[in-house]
């Protein structure tokens, strides 16, 4: 799931958009349907899952089978979710009508702006909670796993256009691994879930260099 809005392929690129094949959204009545954090929630479980009925939804989120009922019925109502037309009632499983999706916040509807703002600080929050709680329990996973995780920064001088072209070809790496979540078959033996994010911002230089004046006074010791 990428915050930013792709651009369209320009005339003569060879390639289409990297994120193209993704659902834009742009409305903010779409954009405020997802930023609840329960129906965030079912969209990822119901990614992890192919399929999964209120009641089950119900035990890996939190909440009665009636209120995930209804934030399934919400998220079905902007496209987000379907029923797969097996079971009845509660026991009626629903599934991600498409895997995936992108939205900006730089459109000319101040509205669509402020929503697309509070869905972005909720996928943050998610995110860095999900970090927050590997780096708590990271003993409880593999050697293995662990040697596979981890952080990295770097500060790179570059060109608005060689930025896009550095995440479109992020997007194109991780490509091949998004059938697998709609596909079970298609995953390798042994393979464990990951998650896997790229941030992108300018820095202000000046602004760096503040921060880190501000620091160095606050831990400098005290004259007396």
């Amino acid at each position: 799931m990428d915050e930013e809005a792709t651009r369209p392929a320009e005339p003569g690129s060879p390639e289409p958009g990297a994120y193209e094949h993704l659902r834009t959204l742009s409305d903010a009545r779409e954009l405020r349907a997802l930023a609840h954090p329960v129906r965030m929630a079912l969209y990822e479980v119901l990614a992890l899952h192919q399929s999964l009925t209120a009641t089950q939804a119900s035990k890996l989120v939190g909440g009665s089978p009636s209120s995930v009922a209804y934030h399934l019925r919400t998220l079905a109502k902007y496209g987000y979710v379907e029923e797969t037309n097996d079971g009845t009632g509660r026991e009626r499983p629903w599934r991600l009508a498409e895997i995936g999706f992108n939205f900006s916040g730089n459109s000319d509807d101040p509205e669509a702006n402020a929503a697309a703002d509070a869905l972005a600080r909720q996928m943050f929050k998610r995110w860095l909670e999900r970090r927050d709680e590997y780096k708590r329990s990271k003993d409880r996973w593999s050697e293995e796993v662990r040697e596979a995780t981890g952080d990295s920064n770097m500060i790179l001088f570059g060109t608005v256009e060689e930025f896009r072209e550095l995440r479109e070809g992020f997007a194109r790496l991780t490509a091949k691994y998004f059938d697998r979540i709609a596909d079970p078959a298609l995953r390798p033996e042994g393979s464990q879930v990951f998650e896997l994010q790229l941030f992108t911002h300018p820095i202000d230089i000046s602004s760096v260099a503040r921060a880190d004046d501000d620091e160095d006074e606050d831990s400098a010791p005290e004259e007396h």
